[in-house]
């Protein structure tokens, strides 16, 4: 037992999340009591990341912390609901903070604190407003790996699927945010010093996929955006 603050990590399985962590754990300020996860109640798969349950299982494995699984199902409000019903859940058990490994977009911050108000939980940001070039920088530091799981066509050849995030990889794409904040690329977290070791991928074949976004202009109307996405068909080699 402990006297510090519990908190609960959202955890998308991506470098993001992986890089908050460990400033969380370096920091030694809360208890962290687990990572939770959405997936698609369909598919069993992580959003956009597209990442399979089994991959977030075995991260969950290495870090050596329970794994809280959310289902998403597809009908209106359905994530908020799931959200605000999970955190009230965690207030109910005294969990009072949740982390995040958001960076700058504010939309989806105040999103986040719109769903943790009614249930009194504190959302935390170890990485907010932080330059993403030293994020990466960082993350290249600390001998974390990271394979590309997603990439936006518009954005990043579909070569790069299932390849490790490089310097390189960086440095070849100037167009692009250093940590793919605005959703060039998603990546799946395979090595790094909150691991207990390494989890083996393997990347079999990419396969796209067009996803359909709606954003809100200042005036309240609706734009519509179809991106196309490529995706690499990674298989878990070694989940123990």
């Amino acid at each position: 037992m402990t006297d510090k603050p519990k908190i609960s990590i959202s955890w998308s399985g991506g470098k993001d999340s992986a890089l908050a962590l460990h400033r969380l754990i370096n920091q030694d300020e809360f208890e962290i009591v687990e990572i939770h996860t959405v997936f698609e109640s369909d598919t069993k798969r992580v959003g956009i990341h597209n990442i399979p349950e089994a991959f977030i299982e075995a991260q969950a494995e290495k870090l050596g912390m329970p794994l809280k699984k959310l289902y998403l199902e597809k009908r209106p409000m359905a994530y908020q609901k799931l959200m605000t019903d999970y955190y009230k859940q965690l207030k109910s058990e005294g969990v009072e903070h949740v982390m995040f490994g958001d960076i700058f977009l504010e939309d989806l911050k105040d999103f986040r604190e719109m769903m943790l108000k009614p249930a009194g939980i504190k959302g935390v940001y170890p990485l907010w407003k932080e330059d993403t070039k030293n994020l990466i920088n960082e993350f290249f530091e600390l001998d974390f790996q990271s394979v590309l799981c997603a990439v936006d066509s518009k954005f990043i050849d579909q070569k790069y699927c299932g390849r490790l995030i490089s310097p390189s990889f960086i440095n070849n794409h100037p167009d692009i945010d250093p940590c793919g904040e605005n959703g060039e690329y998603h990546s799946f977290v395979i090595e790094g010093p909150i691991f207990d070791f390494k989890i083996k991928v393997n990347s079999n074949d990419t396969y796209s996929q067009q996803h359909t976004f709606k954003v809100k202009d200042e005036d309240g109307s609706e734009k519509e955006f179809k991106e196309l996405f490529y995706y690499s068909d990674l298989e878990l080699l070694l989940k123990s």
